[in-house]
């Protein structure tokens, strides 16, 4: 399929962590392929060789204009001869079942490309054809973070290790060995009664749901139970993300500023952000850090732990850092001395490509094993 050489189209991110190795060389694919990582808030494309895209996508709402959405962002990237995808957009309630997600997805993405042509990443490592997908729905749902896993091994410096992928909605943590992706959990649930799936992010979480209270003139205040403001507006405040203008994906569909996030931030604790001054604001933006670096490094000790546990060997040292919250783990890692350097695929792949980091893996993937016509229908 002919497409357009355009290059990166992605907005640069900051640099996800200051303590991490140098680029890695990537191998070169033996076919060219794109993945699309279709989510519940994002979808994200990214090309064998290195291009890729991201564009929010509420599927919540939109889910019918998926193929319409897509077919733009298509006709950006190079040349392609297959299509591999990855998903957790099933999961939005806009779908009764997983399966509806699943089959509905497919459907959509299966009107703008033809199905000989794309092949559907499984839990189990596998490649399905959308018909056979849609036929074992929990097998292609939630997918993404296992395909993430199963490429990221490639950069481990040790035995075994943990993928550690913090996204604007959640945060994974995936235990890792030089042979595979080194967990049984199959499903979201399964994966969050272990530790490996923290349902907080750095963009989208409603504050209400990460703390009950934040200072407020020297003493802890309740916060309001209202959507008022997400951690993004945190970060925003805190100089950890960049502003955007002209995005208004916020809680009060504002711009996404720093002044925006003064505001938002001020509604939680019932006031307004004229009355609060630049240090009430930090206090509250810095209490939502703290709380998400906390249950990032519970988390990763509660995986280490496990893991020790079930192969009897000594504590997995190599993370490997991919999302675009490297300023959590930093402060989660800092004051312990159980981690070497984290290997940071913003450094290997660079600030575009490593946003889109679970298409990318799909994609190379996808093009290193057999071609989508030779997937069982």
């Amino acid at each position: 399929m002919p497409r357009s050489n355009k290059r990166n189209s992605g907005k640069n991110t900051k640099s996800m962590a200051a303590t991490t190795v140098e680029a890695t060389v990537l191998p070169e694919p033996t076919q060219r392929c794109l993945g699309i990582d279709i989510g519940g808030a994002n979808i994200k494309l990214a090309h064998a060789d290195g291009w890729s895209c991201s564009q929010p996508f509420a599927m919540w709402r939109e889910w019918e204009n998926l193929a319409s959405t897509l077919a733009p962002l298509i006709c950006q990237c190079p040349d392609f001869d297959s299509v591999a995808i990855t998903m957790t957009g099933e999961l939005a309630d806009c779908f009764t079942t997983r399966a509806d997600g699943v089959a509905l997805i497919l459907e959509q993405v299966t009107r703008i490309i033809p199905s000989p042509l794309v092949q559907v990443y499984c839990i189990d490592g596998k490649w399905r054809s959308p018909s056979q997908a849609a036929r074992e729905p929990w097998m292609a749902a939630a997918s993404n973070w296992h395909a993430l896993a199963a490429w990221a091994r490639r950069f481990l410096v040790s035995e075994h290790g943990i993928v550690v992928d913090i996204g604007s909605t959640t945060i994974d943590l995936i235990p890792i060995r030089k042979s595979g992706v080194a967990t049984p959990s199959m499903t979201d649930s399964q994966r969050l009664r272990r530790g490996e799936l923290l349902y907080t992010g750095i963009e989208r979480s409603n504050i209400a749901g990460l703390v009950r209270s934040v200072p407020l003139f020297g003493k802890r205040c309740p916060v309001m139970n209202e959507q008022f403001a997400t951690t993004r507006d945190a970060y925003l405040w805190l100089g950890k993300l960049p502003e955007d203008p002209e995005d208004r994906n916020t809680a009060d569909g504002k711009p996404a500023t720093v002044d925006g996030a003064r505001y938002r931030l001020a509604r939680v604790v019932g006031e307004d952000g004229s009355t609060l001054t630049d240090s009430d604001i930090t206090a509250i933006a810095q209490a939502i850090f703290d709380k998400q670096v906390s249950m990032l490094k519970l988390g990763i000790g509660r995986v280490v732990a496990r893991q020790v546990r079930l192969d009897g060997a000594s504590k997995p040292t190599c993370l490997i850092l991919s999302g675009h919250g490297g300023f959590l783990i930093d402060t989660a890692i800092q004051d312990g001395g159980d981690f070497s350097k984290p290997v940071s695929l913003l450094n290997s792949l660079g600030p575009e490509l490593s946003r889109s980091a679970p298409a990318y893996a799909v994609a190379t993937l996808a093009s290193e094993s057999v071609p989508a016509s030779k997937v069982a229908p």
